[in-house]
């Protein structure tokens, strides 16, 4: 199951972080943020996350404490957050299965998720 949803989140297309407004409010799910770097075609994951409401959830991570949110700030302040990509799947057992997707997406990309401290023991 975990691995059915990681396929699906892979091959979903990236979004402009900035674009996140347009993920429907209210819908729980998956969701992960990248950065494309400049020169290169490939998005770099950097953190997955899970919530009830992943629109509400990708405007607070412009405003928090993690170290994603940190990082997003810092490329906001730097360039408008033109590099921050975003996608995301619903999953209704998104809360239950956070850690299992963490471990499979790092297994699935062959790299741990730069901004995913915790997590991966649920």
């Amino acid at each position: 199951m975990a691995t059915q949803i990681c396929n699906n989140l892979i091959h979903e297309p990236w979004m402009f972080y900035s674009h996140a407004s347009e993920v429907p409010v209210h819908v729980g799910g998956i969701y992960v943020i990248g950065i494309k770097r400049p020169k290169l075609r490939a998005v770099k994951y950097l953190y997955l996350g899970q919530s009830k409401d992943v629109h509400k959830r990708l405007q607070a991570h412009k405003y928090g404490s993690q170290d994603i949110d940190a990082f997003i700030k810092q490329n906001y302040r730097r360039n408008g957050g033109k590099d921050l990509r975003a996608k995301w799947i619903n999953e209704p057992r998104h809360k239950s299965k956070e850690g299992g997707y963490i471990r499979c997406m790092e297994h699935l990309l062959g790299y741990e998720l730069k901004y995913n401290k915790n997590g991966r023991n649920k």
